[in-house]
């Protein structure tokens, strides 16, 4: 009898340790698994493996690899110098003021962005009368006339040339918007150069295509005036080029024919 009733407490014992615990109350704290990562933000790279390191020689390195498997957020927006922006949404139909205010900016240290923010056929208007105004029927000769005829006067300071845009009016939903930006600066001759023009400009596929820009026509004509060496000679200057000023170059075969001496022989040379 004892015999049997040892036998039936083992078996019920073997069957506890073999049945799964189907209780619908065990506390899940007890578990241990971490959420995928993919549950909240994306994986790095695939070349990162997750392990923080990378071979160096692969050409794929611009995500970092941070050796916990993710991605880091993205910076946040750019400060853009406290700028208040009148409507400060990226979602348009049109370009956004803070495209309009990076556009700017950008040629602070990089002028050859100009050729891509403006369109080669634009329309642009320099308003005013000075050495630069006039209407332009594309961006190279704007560029060859106006704006690198200025922007030589800051050469010897580049380093020191600063573009703050200062108000944006429009953008988004509309084509046209106008900007009020100032430009700042030392001259070539010492002097301090601090500007503000206004441009009204037409957007399309984030392109100037049309521009009426309206400049302090004194300080232009002050800043050509000291700068530009056929406005402002000096006894000083050895002048080894020439420089035939807006009447361009006269025909110099021609007048080598003229040279001579007096009884008429010609320079051997």
């Amino acid at each position: 009898m004892h015999l049997i009733l040892i036998i039936l407490l083992l078996s019920a014992l073997t069957l506890t340790l073999t049945l799964p615990n189907r209780n619908i109350n065990t506390n899940n704290d007890q578990t241990l698994l971490a959420p995928s990562p993919t549950d909240s933000q994306p994986l790095d790279d695939p070349h990162c493996n997750g392990t923080g390191l990378i071979d160096p020689n692969d050409p794929n390195q611009d995500h970092p690899c941070t050796g916990d498997g993710l991605i880091p957020p993205s910076p946040s927006d750019p400060p853009r110098e406290g700028f208040h922006f009148e409507n400060p949404s990226t979602n348009c139909t049109y370009v956004s003021q803070p495209h309009i205010w990076d556009s700017f900016k950008i040629l602070e240290k990089d002028m050859t962005k100009l050729f891509t923010l403006i369109h080669k056929n634009v329309s642009f208007t320099v308003v005013g009368h000075h050495p630069i105004a006039g209407h332009y029927n594309d961006l190279l000769h704007f560029y060859v006339n106006a704006l690198r005829r200025v922007s030589v006067l800051f050469m010897d300071h580049a380093d020191k040339f600063e573009i703050h845009p200062v108000a944006i009016i429009g953008g988004c939903e509309s084509q046209w918007s106008v900007q009020e930006v100032n430009f700042k600066g030392v001259m070539n001759s010492g002097d301090p150069f601090d500007i503000i023009n206004v441009w009204v400009t037409k957007w399309y596929h984030d392109q100037m295509v049309e521009i009426r820009t309206y400049i302090d026509a004194p300080k232009i004509m002050e800043a050509l005036h000291k700068n530009e060496i056929w406005w402002n000679g000096t006894s000083e200057r050895e002048n080894m080029l020439y420089m035939p000023g807006p009447a361009g170059m006269p025909d110099l075969k021609e007048l080598e024919g003229f040279m001579g001496y007096p009884d008429g022989r010609r320079y051997e040379d």
